[in-house]
């Protein structure tokens, strides 16, 4: 079955990674060049967002379209972006947070099969 745009998944992902940025709407939208309140209703998911303000907001926010719409689209590719994701969290992070994170997502995991059995 095919999926149709989440837009309150995009705007959810929009402000984590603006606020991850430390962004304010204001500061994101000079970036992409999209007014403030287009910004907010995005976050907001009061309105559609083109395909052209999308990528002008994952450029502004450094990041690829695939993880604004990674919710979006089918099972392989939000897979990729999730992995593209935790790639680019655990490069921004110290060897010792990579070592905690990786064997926190390990221990959970395996949690998660023993649950499943």
């Amino acid at each position: 079955m095919e999926k149709k745009l989440d837009i309150c998944s995009l705007g959810k992902k929009v402000k984590q990674y603006r606020m991850e940025k430390g962004y304010s709407a204001e500061k994101l939208s000079e970036i992409a060049g999209v007014s403030k309140s287009h910004i907010n209703n995005i976050e907001s998911a009061n309105s559609h967002a083109s395909a052209e303000v999308i990528v002008r907001i994952a450029n502004a926010l450094d990041i690829s379209v695939d993880i604004l719409l990674s919710d979006s689209l089918n099972n392989r590719v939000s897979q990729e972006a999730r992995t593209y994701e935790f790639a680019r969290l655990l490069g921004e992070c110290t060897d010792k947070e990579a070592r905690i994170i990786v064997n926190t997502m390990t221990a959970l995991r395996n949690s998660l099969k023993e649950a499943e059995e």
